[in-house]
């Protein structure tokens, strides 16, 4: 054991549930933490795991009620109020929070929102940075958390990123002050395994190169093995302490081969050739600049049926929400074919539009940037219905949560919470398709299974069409009957979830062993991976965009994009080498 950092006894959080009554989120939690230590803090979606990391951070509402100890060195923290967390929160310890999307501010620029902290850093210190020096600090940071392009990326605004670069920005203001404890709450909920495994490990080296302390929250417990050294489990009565949190893992049972559905009749949704451009730099304000276009979809065919759940697989960046978007026409797109319900979605307008919009609901990947602050739940629901005499209740226990949250802004909710409340939203408005974009990603597996075990009675039900995008390979397998792997906006393999049918694209192999699971059938250590390059989009040539990292490829592969065929086995794979 370490030498003692952090300590919490008999930790206990309240809030008021109404005028005459107070809600315990938790009681009795206690922890210890030592210095260069690595803990987990796991738990079920709302259990109050990310309220126990801001109770140490002395970050909790003004309406939270708490009582316990929290010492940091020896030194009581409820005797701090005001200015005096500032020599704390920064320089002794560091919240990165979940959602990279709505932490960073939208009108900055991503170096200008480091270089304020290493410049707010020095003043508390008493070592004062000036500006030039701070912003300096900031592209050195971006360049430690290996951003891609940092001096590009360093005037760019979050929005301009992916998700995996966002989080990379997030890390890097959390380390501004060098701080002595990391907490990480859930901060690779909604990345794919590559980027997931390369923030872990960046986490991991950066950790051990400063010898700093590590608070890991996570609901996934293959991730908690590779990353700490022991686990905590928070429930309503304390800490469950154990070696790591294995009984919170799950994995779906209806679901078998014989009751997978096959489809049938006229497709609810076709797609054929569709395409997407984006301006190349967008963060550029020249009059070139917006001549010139980057391609985010390639030539993607896709057809969806009734009672039919189809998966969407890919790392970050592939084009996976761009294509949802398209087909819910958030985005400009071309297609020689975008038929809803045999009608033509490109050529409507007006009424006929905002119709085929209501057909096609898209959940989003990040909840609390999709739901406005200022609407309580009650009020979200019933404009998504556009009907004031909707059973908020029944929408609510739809979906798993509880109904007394109808008057609950949606800050006053878990990140499980608010995701379960957006696909509520989405089931409101009676569509027809439904496309999920992470949609369990913040969810904790037992959760996250009821959560798809409610979409799949929605499709049996509604008879709806569901589009899966997800970069949990398992979590797909368990729950399509088709599942389409897309790199760089092609979709490179299609196979069906039967008869042990597996993806054995080169592609759809690396996504597969960069999975946690299989990492950790491995030897239950995280190591670093091989650098996955950003997507490589084909130029003139007209190559496989896989070609430069692919140890299968043979010369043709740079020169030509194979077709999408058929391999006698129900796959269609664009690689001419693997059989």
């Amino acid at each position: 054991m370490t030498d003692l950092l952090m300590k919490v006894t008999n930790l206990s959080l309240r809030f008021p549930a109404n005028q005459d009554d107070l809600k315990t989120i938790f009681s009795g939690a206690e922890l210890s933490l030592g210095r260069n230590e690595a803990v987990a803090l796991t738990g079920p979606s709302g259990c109050g795991k990310s309220l126990f990391a801001r109770a140490i951070c002395g970050l909790l509402p003004a309406n939270a009620q708490i009582q316990g100890q929290i010492s940091w060195q020896g030194e009581d923290l409820h005797s701090h109020s005001g200015d005096g967390w500032r020599g704390k929160r920064g320089l002794s310890m560091a919240l990165m929070l979940q959602e990279p999307a709505t932490c960073l501010n939208p009108v900055l620029r991503v170096g200008d929102q480091i270089a304020e902290a290493c410049y707010l850093s020095g003043l508390v210190s008493k070592n004062p940075f000036s500006w030039p020096q701070a912003r300096q600090m900031s592209l050195d940071l971006l360049r430690e958390v290996l951003l891609p392009h940092p001096e590009k990326s360093f005037r760019r605004y979050p929005h301009q990123l992916s998700g995996g670069m966002r989080q990379r920005v997030l890390l890097a203001a959390s380390l501004a002050c060098n701080p002595q404890l990391l907490i990480a709450d859930e901060p690779t909920t909604a990345l794919d395994p590559t980027v997931q495994r390369e923030i872990l490990s960046l986490i991991q080296q950066i950790r051990q190169r400063r010898q700093m302390a590590l608070l890991f929250i996570s609901h996934d417990p293959d991730l908690v093995e590779l990353l700490t050294d022991r686990s905590c489990i928070l429930t309503p009565k304390g800490m469950k302490p154990g070696i790591f949190a294995r009984e919170l893992s799950g994995e779906p049972s209806h679901l078998r081969e014989s009751e997978l559905r096959q489809k049938g009749g006229e497709p609810l949704l076709r797609v054929k050739n569709l395409s997407v451009q984006y301006p190349a730099s967008s963060w550029k304000f020249s009059s070139e600049a917006k001549k010139t276009k980057s391609q985010a979809i390639h030539s993607v065919d896709l057809e969806l049926f009734r009672g039919q759940t189809v998966g969407l697989m890919g790392e970050s960046g592939c084009g996976k929400t761009s294509l949802a978007r398209a087909l819910t026409g958030q985005t400009n797109c071309k297609a020689d074919c975008l038929q809803l319900a045999n009608q033509n979605y490109l050529q409507a307008s007006g009424s006929t539009l905002a119709k085929n919009r209501r057909q096609i609901q898209l959940v989003f990947q990040d909840p609390r940037s999709s739901l406005n602050p200022r609407q309580k739940v009650g009020d979200v629901l019933k404009e998504a219905a556009m009907s004031e005499i909707l059973n908020v209740g029944d929408c609510l226990v739809e979906v798993d949560l509880p109904r007394d949250i109808e008057n609950r802004y949606p800050h006053q909710l878990s990140g499980g919470q608010r995701q379960r409340l957006v696909l509520a939203r989405a089931l409101a408005a009676q569509p027809s398709v439904l496309i999920t974009d992470e949609a369990t990603s913040a969810l904790d597996p037992r959760t996250a299974n009821r959560a798809l075990a409610l979409i799949q009675s929605a499709v049996d039900r509604r008879k709806l069409a569901v589009l899966h995008i997800s970069h949990n390979e398992r979590l797909l397998q368990n729950w399509c009957q088709q599942i389409h792997v897309m790199y760089a906006g092609f979709i490179l393999e299609t196979y069906p979830v039967k008869n042990q049918v597996v993806g054995k694209h080169p592609y759809t192999l690396q996504l597969h062993q960069s999975s946690p699971q299989a990492l950790r059938g491995e030897d239950q250590q995280l190591r670093a991976s091989e650098k996955i390059a950003p997507p490589v989009h084909p130029g003139t040539s007209g190559g496989c965009p896989w070609f430069p990292y692919c140890k299968e490829s043979i010369s043709s592969c740079g020169k030509v994009l194979h077709p999408l065929e058929s391999t006698g086995d129900g796959r269609r794979s664009r690689c001419p080498v693997v059989e």
